[in-house]
């Protein structure tokens, strides 16, 4: 193996090399914590996903006049055949616990009838015992029900929390990802909100005809959850930031202190590529190829450690309790990435300057 070779160093110096390329793999607890920052964010993707789908419409105001407009509308949409119309009741909300330990609100739908929750799960393609569906039923996925600690055939009432206006059972669970609950009212209850399924279209096409119905009478579609939803957890985005470039630099300091002791020992080495003639070029190839394939080496070995933890860790501690952890996220990887810009960039740089300095003479 040629000495100029990046693997040739690693091969001759493993012990060194092990050590820091460890201390590179600690950058990976920045990605950890972009998945943390983002976990409550990304809980929301299934039922923002669902919004593209389906729309909610309720009336503009509480007045007679604006229940006339919302009665217009309702029959105008009854009558269009490319969308199907159910009308729901009034929701009751339970509180899920994200990894963070904070707790989060939910998506929920509350059905008049057993056959319109089959029929907004049939257009979802949604699956759940619907057998086991009837009025004064709670549905949730099996994730929502391990989270809040529930089993099928529990009472969900205002014992469990005040907040709970009727009593209902958790009688079937969804295979759903995220958490949105269901509940089937005891009696129809007229909330004056409608949910609008679309016959064979959905997206952008569905609501081009809510729009163009709603253009004709004052009503709101209920169309900005994201918009509501995301400033909510900016702040953590922005305190994550923050958090990347304090620790990154100070595991650049550490791993700097570390890199220039052992390229200290090897100012003899390169003084002498410098007096045989050998290109600076060459040289401070030779340096950015050792550290790069080092942080290389470390990125996918020790991407490879991580993920295997992350997926035990999942499996035996989150998933059981209702609660994940996402193995990508965007901002994580931006946070990873900037973390090894700031740590090598500068190496590279110093260790290049110190070993173009290094002169035969002095030894």
């Amino acid at each position: 193996m040629k000495p100029f070779s990046p693997l040739y160093f690693i091969k001759e110096n493993k012990a060194r090399c092990i050590l820091l390329m460890f201390m590179i793999f600690l950058s990976y607890g920045i990605y950890l914590g972009g998945l943390y920052i983002t976990n409550p964010m990304d809980n929301w993707k299934v039922p923002l996903a669902y919004y593209e789908q389906i729309a909610c419409v309720h009336p503009a105001a509480s007045d007679d006049e604006e229940f006339t407009e919302y009665e217009a509308f309702k029959r105008e949409l009854q009558q269009n055949e490319q969308v199907t119309v159910l009308e729901l009741g009034l929701h009751n909300t339970l509180n899920w616990k994200t990894v963070m330990g904070f707790t989060s609100g939910s998506v929920t739908f509350a059905f008049q009838t057993p056959e319109d929750f089959r029929t907004y799960c049939d257009y979802m393609d949604i699956q759940c015992d619907f057998d086991a569906v009837r009025s004064g039923s709670i549905v949730m996925s099996e994730r929502y029900a391990r989270n809040l600690g529930l089993s099928v055939g529990d009472t969900i009432d205002k014992d469990y929390k005040d907040t709970i206006y009727d009593s209902y059972t958790l009688h079937a669970l969804t295979q759903e990802e995220g958490y949105i609950l269901y509940q089937i009212d005891n009696e129809p209850y007229d909330s004056q909100n409608l949910m609008i399924l679309g016959n064979g279209i959905s997206g952008q096409e569905l609501y081009d005809i809510i729009y163009d119905v709603q253009s004709r009478h004052n009503v709101s579609v209920y169309d900005m959850l994201e918009q509501q939803i995301r400033p909510q957890f900016e702040i953590f985005e922005v305190i994550y930031g923050f958090v990347v470039i304090f620790l990154s630099m100070i595991l650049a300091i550490t791993i700097h202190a570390a890199f220039v002791g052992m390229y200290q020992r090897r100012s003899f080495e390169f003084a002498v590529y410098r007096a045989i003639g050998v290109a600076r070029k060459r040289i401070i190839g030779k340096i950015i190829g050792e550290l790069l394939l080092m942080d290389g080496i470390t990125l996918l070995v020790g991407g490879a450690v991580f993920f295997l933890g992350l997926y035990l860790f999942n499996n035996m501690m989150l998933y059981p309790v209702g609660k994940y952890l996402c193995y990508f996220d965007p901002l994580a990887l931006l946070g990873l990435v900037l973390c090894n810009a700031i740590v090598l960039i500068p190496l590279i740089v110093t260790r290049s300057r110190q070993l173009l300095r290094a002169d035969i003479c002095e030894y």
